[in-house]
């Protein structure tokens, strides 16, 4: 699972949570695989994406010293090597193994061979 797609989900389908968002992040293994940059794609996906959720997921792969602690004002002024640290981030680390974790209800979903499973039995929604 890249580290863009942890930005997006939440377990707001489960019974009694408001928010989900962002999920806990636990990282038993992570590979790294060269993925091509592009600036003009990098500068879209850092538009969409919501910056708490990066510095979890960055702190999950112990990365947390690749980016900014506050977000960048405009990601478009960043230069190449700044977004290129962005990049390595949001695409070319995947969780191979580890947990997502709702933030209200400590319900964990696992990761395996890439994939996160966030079904849950009907009992549970």
């Amino acid at each position: 699972m890249k580290l863009f797609v942890h930005n997006f989900m939440s377990s707001r389908f489960l019974k009694n949570v408001t928010v989900g968002y962002p999920l806990e992040l636990t990282v038993k293994q992570f590979v790294e695989k060269d993925i091509e940059f592009d600036r003009e794609n990098m500068i879209v996906m850092l538009d969409k994406i919501q910056y708490e959720a990066l510095l979890v997921a960055a702190a999950a792969v112990n990365q947390s010293d690749r980016i900014p602690a506050e977000k960048p004002p405009k990601w478009d002024e960043l230069s190449d090597d700044q977004l290129k640290q962005f990049h390595h981030l949001l695409m070319n680390i995947d969780v191979v193994d580890g947990e997502l974790i709702c933030p209200e209800t400590k319900t964990v979903f696992p990761i395996k061979d890439g994939i996160p499973n966030m079904l849950k039995v009907d009992a549970e929604k």
